[in-house]
């Protein structure tokens, strides 16, 4: 039976979003109906809060695709309304976390749950460090990059989101400033000058934070990408699986920005945002509401190569492996559809498993190869394994039969 929030996330990691009907919306749950549309400005924003809400407010969880009824002045999860895989971007949502809220919450899930027809997504934002106040630009309902010069404190209050009130942030202000034992004035004169000159434009991130572990490999490979037109951080790093992602402007402004992947055995990479976006809608795709990048899995070189590289913005075919599809190619047709194939990967090892099913029986597939062995020639003459390797082909090549493509 649910109950709390333990028994809530446990119930949606089990795909069974409809224990959750009949709960009230509480200081931990929150329930919409439908998605954020991102593409405006304002769902941005109230994404934001719902979250930093929850991480000032001891954790909690947001479910999508639920919704509710009026009842004796409460909200209550009342049926599963479902939605649809491909109207919900979850790695964006990931995203706008990470860039809206400073600091970015630790350990925020974003995931599907339930069956074909009722799938629902959530938000799972874990209880945070004691004493991290976390905040998001003052709303303004309008398009572009959050401001970095205002500051807004979103707050949980039973069932509801409020943002605390202009005196309440300034009791907050000057009791950290008495803490620090410097004069109110001088205080928030020093605090002025230090966000002036430290702070850029993403509140001074810098390459690889986030992930403390991963940093200093994150820098060194930034350094060696850094020609290609990376710029600043656009985000926190955050891991996906093994890899190590961060969000990076363009050197430029006005072009479109760059996403550093480092995965381990692979060297580091800088992918276009436009090919970045292109391989996440791919594995949107993927069935039962996997997480896209998991399905699809990450950016790796044609060839092995130890030297890092760069996925430029007009590519039009990138390969993808680590996913639980397996290898593939993501290219761009003619008309600019994005379509992934597999790649095959073929062997000429033959386990048991091959005559399970077929000893004695005529084959129903007959593959036909030609093959040209290239003999290793010791002192002119054809070294032992080779030639044995020319007779057994010869020998199969025989045994087709009279229609049979002979072996060469």
């Amino acid at each position: 039976m649910v109950k709390d929030l333990k028994s809530a996330l446990a119930a949606l990691d089990a795909q069974e979003p409809g224990s959750l009907l009949g709960l009230r919306e509480t200081q931990w749950l929150d329930a919409k109906a439908a998605p954020y549309q991102l593409a405006g400005p304002k769902a941005v924003e109230e994404l934001a809060k719902d979250v930093a809400a929850f991480a000032n407010g001891g954790g909690g969880l947001i479910v999508i695709g639920i919704a509710t009824r009026p009842e004796h002045d409460e909200e209550v999860l009342d049926r599963i309304v479902g939605l649809d895989p491909a109207a919900v971007n979850v790695d964006q949502i990931r995203k706008l976390i990470r860039q809206w809220i400073t600091p970015a919450p630790r350990g925020v899930r974003v995931g599907w749950s339930g069956a074909d027809g009722e799938r629902v997504v959530f938000i799972d934002v874990p209880e945070q460090a004691a004493g991290t106040l976390f905040v998001v630009p003052a709303p303004v309902g309008k398009p572009g990059s959050p401001r970095t010069d205002t500051v807004a404190v979103p707050m949980r209050d039973g069932d509801s989101t409020h943002w605390l009130p202009r005196a309440e942030i300034q009791q907050l202000l000057s009791a950290g400033v008495r803490a620090s034992g410097v004069p109110t004035a001088q205080a928030l004169t020093e605090l002025v000058r230090q966000a002036v000159s430290e702070a850029g434009p993403d509140g001074g991130l810098r390459v690889g934070q986030g992930l403390p572990d991963r940093e200093r490999e994150m820098r060194a490979a930034y350094e060696q990408l850094a020609g290609a037109g990376l710029g600043r951080p656009a985000g926190e790093a955050w891991a996906q699986g093994p890899a190590a992602l961060q969000d990076l402007h363009h050197e430029l402004d006005g072009e479109p920005g760059w996403v550093l992947c480092l995965v381990p055995g692979r060297p580091p990479a800088a992918v276009a945002e436009p090919l970045w976006q292109a391989i996440v809608e791919a594995g949107r795709r993927a069935p039962g509401g996997q997480d896209p990048l998991a399905a699809v899995g990450l950016p790796r070189l044609p060839a092995d190569s130890h030297t890092p590289w760069v996925n430029p913005a007009d590519a039009r075919s990138v390969d993808l492996d680590g996913g639980s599809w397996g290898a593939g190619r993501l290219s761009c047709s003619s008309r600019g559809v994005w379509r992934w194939q597999p790649l095959p990967r073929f062997s000429l090892d033959q386990g048991r498993s091959a005559e399970t099913g077929t000893a004695g029986q005529t084959p129903a597939l007959r593959l036909r190869a030609l093959v040209n062995p290239r003999p290793r020639r010791a002192g002119g003459q054809q070294t032992p394994a080779y030639a044995a390797r020319t007779a057994a082909c010869a020998q199969r090549g025989g045994r087709r039969g009279d229609n049979a493509v002979p072996w060469r």
